[in-house]
C-alpha cells in the first residue's frame, strides 16, 4: 500500500510539472484523471468489501506422508469487478505447539491460492484467521472485514508392523462373564425374575426342579491386554510408535480382544483409553493427536 501511494504521488507531481510546461488540454486531462483516482479507489474498496466472500477449503483427515493443501478463494458480485484481497492465516501444530504465520496471502477476484499442509509427522494442525482486507484496483485504500476461521487438519498415522507381533493365544479366557448377546451356547442357570424373556426359560430343568429357571448367556472373559505409548519429543520416533500402536490395536480387535491404550507423558499421570471397538480406537487416536508433548521433555533433549 505504501508503494502504491508513493507511485501515485510521483505520477501526480509529474502531471503537475507537465501541466506547468505544457498547458494544453492533454495536461489538464492527465491531472484530472490522477485527481479522480483516490475517490474512485475508495468507493470501489468500500463497495467491494460488502460483496466479497472468502471461502477456505480444508481437508479434515490426512494420512501421514500424503499430499494435502488448503484452498483459499475470493468471489464478489460487485460492479467493480476487479479487486485484491489479503488474508492473515495462522497455523498451529498442537503436539509441538509450533505456530506459523502465512503473511500477505494476496489474490485477485476469482483467484485461488493453494497452501501445502505439512504431513511429515502425525499431529493436529489448527488454522485460524480473524480478518481479511479488501483493496481497490490500485491498492490505495482497503477495508478490513472480520473473518472467523478455525479449522482442524488431523494427520493420522498408518499401521506399522512392530518387531514383535502379539500372540493372541496368550490372551486366553480366564473366566466367564454375562454376555451382551441374548443367546449363547455358554450359559448359566438361575431362578426366574420378573421381566426375563420367556425364550430363556430352561424348560427341562424347570420341570425337574419344580420351579422356573432361566438361562443366562455367558461369554469368555479374556486376559486384560495393554498397549503402551510414551510421549516423546522425537517426532520420527513418535510416528513409528503411533503406527505400531495402531497396528497392534487393530490386531487385538480383529481377534475380539478388548484392551487398553495407556499413554505415558513424561512427569505426568498416564492417560488410559478402553478399546472395545473400532470407534473406540478412532476416538483414542484422535485424542492422542490432540495431546501436547510436554515442554520438559523438549528441554531435556536440548
Amino acid at each position: 500500500m505504501v508503494k502504491s501511494w508513493c507511485l501515485y504521488i510521483l505520477m501526480l507531481v509529474a502531471s503537475v510539472v507537465f501541466f506547468l510546461f505544457y498547458q494544453m488540454w492533454l495536461s489538464w486531462y492527465c491531472m484530472l484523471i490522477l485527481l479522480l483516482i483516490p475517490p474512485i479507489s475508495l468507493i470501489s474498496a468500500i463497495i467491494n468489501s460488502f460483496h466479497t466472500r472468502i471461502e477456505v477449503k480444508v481437508p479434515k483427515n490426512v494420512q501421514i506422508g500424503k499430499e494435502a493443501e488448503i484452498v483459499v478463494k475470493a468471489e464478489s458480485r460487485s460492479v467493480f469487478g476487479f479487486f485484491v484481497c489479503r488474508l492473515s492465516l495462522v497455523s498451529q501444530e498442537i503436539m509441538s505447539d509450533i505456530k506459523q504465520n502465512y503473511k500477505k496471502i494476496e489474490f485477485a477476484h476469482g483467484g485461488e491460492k493453494h497452501f501445502p499442509i505439512n504431513t511429515e509427522h502425525c499431529g493436529t494442525y489448527v488454522f485460524t484467521s480473524s480478518n481479511y482486507k479488501v483493496y481497490d484496483l490500485f491498492k490505495l485504500f482497503f477495508v478490513s472485514k472480520k473473518f472467523h476461521l478455525k479449522e482442524e487438519v488431523v494427520v493420522r498415522p498408518i499401521p506399522i508392523i512392530p518387531e514383535i507381533i502379539p500372540e493372541s493365544n496368550g490372551f486366553k479366557a480366564r473366566m466367564l462373564k454375562k454376555s451382551r448377546a441374548p443367546y449363547s451356547e455358554i450359559y448359566d442357570v438361575r431362578d426366574y425374575m420378573v421381566g426375563d424373556p420367556v425364550k430363556n426359560i430352561h424348560w427341562k430343568l424347570s420341570a425337574k426342579r419344580d420351579h422356573i429357571l432361566v438361562k443366562e448367556p455367558q461369554e469368555p472373559c479374556f486376559g486384560h491386554a495393554r498397549v503402551y505409548l510414551e510421549l516423546k519429543n522425537d517426532r520420527d520416533q513418535m510416528d513409528q510408535k503411533l503406527g505400531e500402536l495402531l497396528f497392534t490395536s487393530n490386531y487385538f480387535l480383529s481377534h475380539d480382544i478388548d484392551h487398553k491404550i495407556r499413554v505415558l507423558p513424561p512427569k505426568k499421570r498416564e492417560v488410559a483409553f478402553n478399546i472395545e471397538s473400532q470407534r473406540d480406537l478412532d476416538t483414542a487416536i484422535l485424542k492422542i493427536l490432540h495431546m501436547q508433548i510436554p515442554k520438559e521433555d523438549a528441554d531435556e533433549k536440548k
